[in-house]
């Protein structure tokens, strides 16, 4: 009940920094099923992102009252 949403941070350099802006931002309770929301296709962010670069993807879970985690350990992916 304390989590409210899910920001998605891509680049290429895998540093990620609190004045960078989320490239998607996922409800944390998905709205359909009343379920916490558990997955992330990044294929929806394809027509933002160049074809044969290697991203790096983090995430931070946001509270109800605006309060951020810390920033996920980066992953890799390429289209």
């Amino acid at each position: 009940t304390d989590l409210d949403r899910f920001e998605i941070y891509v680049n290429e350099s895998g540093s990620f920094a609190d004045a960078d802006t989320p490239r998607a931002v996922v409800s944390a309770v998905d709205p359909a099923t009343h379920t916490l929301t558990t997955s992330f296709n990044l294929a929806n962010l394809a027509p933002y992102l160049s074809k044969g670069i290697a991203y790096r993807v983090s995430m931070r879970a946001v509270a109800v009252t605006g309060l951020k985690s810390d920033f996920s350990p980066p992953a890799s992916f390429s289209f």
